[in-house]
């Protein structure tokens, strides 16, 4: 429990660094790219390329840093009106199913980024390897899933102590 904790906030505290780096990355990108575009008539080719790719690979990260920080989207209209001893074990079940979902698809993305036609790809302008920017999928489930199991194991210890996590 202690271990799943300190994992889950050094990947955070990665997520925060990455994120903290890929956002300025993606708007110095687009600037450069619609200054050359329409001050120089002449286009950049990575421009585009690399605010598309910066913005995907934020985004992924973002989704992990969401569940990590509990701000993920969550329809609760009906877990709210529970009592708290049944809303405690809804949420607990709902972890732990995510968990094992997340687990799942993160097995399917390595299958599927280990692929020859995938790391044969490369991208149209710039010829950059696609196995760069597809990663960021098996990565950023590999962070969603660490931080599930922690907030599964969360839950489960407040749901013995008789709390909700919130």
């Amino acid at each position: 429990m202690k271990y799943t904790q300190t994992v889950s906030d050094v990947i955070y505290k990665l997520e925060k660094i990455l994120v903290v780096l890929l956002i300025p990355t993606m708007l110095i990108a687009m600037v450069f790219d619609v200054i050359f575009r329409y001050f120089f008539s002449a286009p950049i080719v990575w421009g585009q390329e690399v605010a598309l790719y910066t913005f995907i690979w934020s985004s992924f990260i973002g989704a992990s840093m969401s569940i990590k920080s509990k701000e993920a989207v969550a329809v609760t209209l009906f877990v709210d009106r529970l009592s708290n001893q049944v809303r405690s074990v809804m949420i607990t079940g709902g972890l732990l199913v995510s968990t094992i979902f997340s687990l799942y698809i993160l097995y399917l993305s390595f299958n599927w980024i280990i692929n020859p036609n995938i790391l044969l790809q490369k991208s149209i302008t710039t010829q950059t390897p696609m196995i760069y920017m597809y990663l960021c999928i098996p990565i950023s489930l590999l962070f969603m899933s660490i931080h599930f199991i922690n907030l599964s194991f969360e839950a489960l210890k407040l749901t013995k102590a008789g709390k909700v996590i919130e």
